[in-house]
């Protein structure tokens, strides 16, 4: 889900000896590792090559995303938005959260070593990231109008794809809004967790945690994957009137994984950004305030968005320099 461009819209594992470490993913470990005294599937895609590896991946993310809309269209069909948002639950962990997971395990590798998670916090660059990701706002709001002005300049010709793309952009707002409407501080929480983490931890895995690494692997340009994975994250949300936005967002993204080899800092920011509009929608209607930027029709200068980029350089360049990984050790 988007606001302004942006997208609005993971760590467990087990150790050598077959142990469980305290993790938000209990369940999916518990499944995967205990199933291998039944079924010989773990570590059967370990000799695979990298591009047999992406290859499976694709097909394991295509048969997961059929079985989670199946389950979501059969048990939450209805027009409630709770209907709704549990669907979106089911929907995002079939397509995002599982494919990761299963794939470490048929991969035989631990899932925090797996999907590039570490288990240290440098507080500095927490701290950058959350400089970073409101100081990008600007820039991403006004990349977002350069999309939708490249859109508008479309000849005649091709004014069928262009109502497409519009309508397929109006249908994921009117979604948007409807999800953003909290009466009370429960409401807040569930869309934090709904729109702001699942997704972070969820996206990040699939895009950032593996198929960067394996991009990577694959062409040894770090800059290239990055790349190359930022424009899948951007094309599979299917909305194209925000597709640079998302794309910038993406690579921002890529490179605070790619410079502290710590997939929970590209999930920090992920969260951030989500949780921004989110925690703004909720004060702003709480207050009963009406600003442009709600509606998303805020006109950003192009000179502010430059100022806004040079800022984000700036703090990502600092942030690669106290990075205590070096870049290259990233596998």
């Amino acid at each position: 889900i988007e606001r302004n461009g942006g997208s609005l819209t993971s760590s467990i594992g087990a150790s050598r000896r077959g142990k469980f470490p305290k993790s938000i993913f209990p369940i999916f470990t518990d499944i995967f590792y205990k199933s291998n005294k039944h079924m010989k599937l773990y570590a059967i895609f370990q000799s695979k090559s990298n591009i047999s590896k992406l290859i499976l991946f694709l097909l394991i993310f295509i048969f997961c995303s059929i079985i989670g809309s199946a389950i979501a269209t059969l048990f939450f069909s209805s027009d409630l938005i709770i209907d709704q948002k549990l669907s979106q639950l089911i929907i995002s962990t079939f397509i995002f959260i599982i494919p990761p997971l299963l794939f470490c395990y048929l991969e035989g590798v631990s899932i925090l070593k797996g999907l590039g998670f570490a288990n240290f916090f440098n507080p500095r660059m927490i701290l950058l990231i959350l400089v970073i990701m409101v100081f990008v706002l600007p820039f991403i709001a006004y990349s977002a109008q350069l999309n939708k002005e490249f859109i508008m300049f479309w000849p005649d010709s091709f004014a069928n794809l262009r109502d497409s793309i519009l309508q397929m952009e109006q249908r994921a707002i009117d979604i948007t809004e409807s999800f953003l409407k909290m009466d009370n501080i429960g409401d807040l929480m569930f869309n934090l967790f709904l729109i702001a983490l699942v997704p972070a931890i969820g996206e990040e895995m699939v895009f950032r945690g593996f198929l960067q690494k394996k991009l990577y692997l694959v062409i040894r340009n770090p800059h290239i994957a990055i790349l190359a994975s930022s424009f899948i994250f951007s094309a599979i949300h299917m909305q194209f009137l925000t597709f640079l936005p998302r794309l910038l967002l993406g690579i921002l993204l890529g490179y605070l994984f790619y410079y502290s080899c710590n997939l929970w800092m590209s999930v920090i920011a992920h969260f951030i950004n989500n949780g921004i509009a989110i925690v703004l929608h909720y004060y702003l209607f709480a207050n009963r305030v009406d600003l442009d930027i709600v509606s998303g029709d805020t006109e950003v200068s192009g000179v502010f968005g430059l100022i806004s980029a040079c800022i984000v350089l700036m703090f990502l360049y600092l942030y690669k320099q106290i990075s205590p990984v070096a870049p290259k050790k990233i596998n």
